[in-house]
């Protein structure tokens, strides 16, 4: 009998053991790595402009700053075959900032999110960005401790079908 219940207690450790994952970030360190990364990869127009080649459709406009306006944001937004980018820009005070806004990705070796890229399994993705904040339907949404970065991981039979990057400017 003590043998039966050892048994018993050792099946339902290793089976709670197993989906407990080996996060590699807590979630919104997570989100905050992704972006910085993307970053990396990303770190202006040019750069993105050079890994999608002329076969990429933009979009660029100018509009004055909501809270300055002697500033002027560029916006560019980018559209390859599985990837979409949009990006603002701004030079103040002789320097430079940018900021990727969005990356929506559909197709696999576009872009990756921390190695996670399509097809890669739900697994994986909890291993790598831990618990999600939120469940929407085949959703895993993940956010930054402020909310204004999210990531959306969305599955199709638990295999990554899309994910999106969101970084909400005030």
């Amino acid at each position: 009998m003590i043998k039966k219940i050892s048994l018993i207690m050792l099946c339902l450790y290793l089976s709670v053991a197993y989906f407990i994952p080996d996060v590699a970030y807590a979630s919104d360190e997570a989100v905050y790595e992704c972006k910085q990364q993307l970053l990396q990869k990303f770190p202006n127009v040019e750069a993105i402009k050079k890994q999608f080649g002329n076969d990429a459709k933009w979009q660029a406009r100018t509009v004055p700053s909501p809270h300055d306006p002697d500033l002027e944001l560029r916006i560019d937004s980018m559209e390859y075959p599985g990837i979409r980018i949009s990006t603002l820009g701004y030079t103040h005070g002789g320097e430079d900032s940018f900021f990727i806004t969005s990356a929506d990705v559909n197709k696999a070796g576009s872009v990756d999110f921390l190695g996670i890229d399509i097809g890669s399994a739900r697994e994986v993705v909890i291993k790598t960005f831990g618990a999600p904040q939120e469940i929407d339907g085949n959703e895993l949404i993940y956010y930054d401790e402020s909310e204004y970065m999210v990531i959306k991981f969305i599955f199709e039979e638990e295999i990554v079908a899309g994910m999106r990057f969101d970084n909400y400017l005030d």
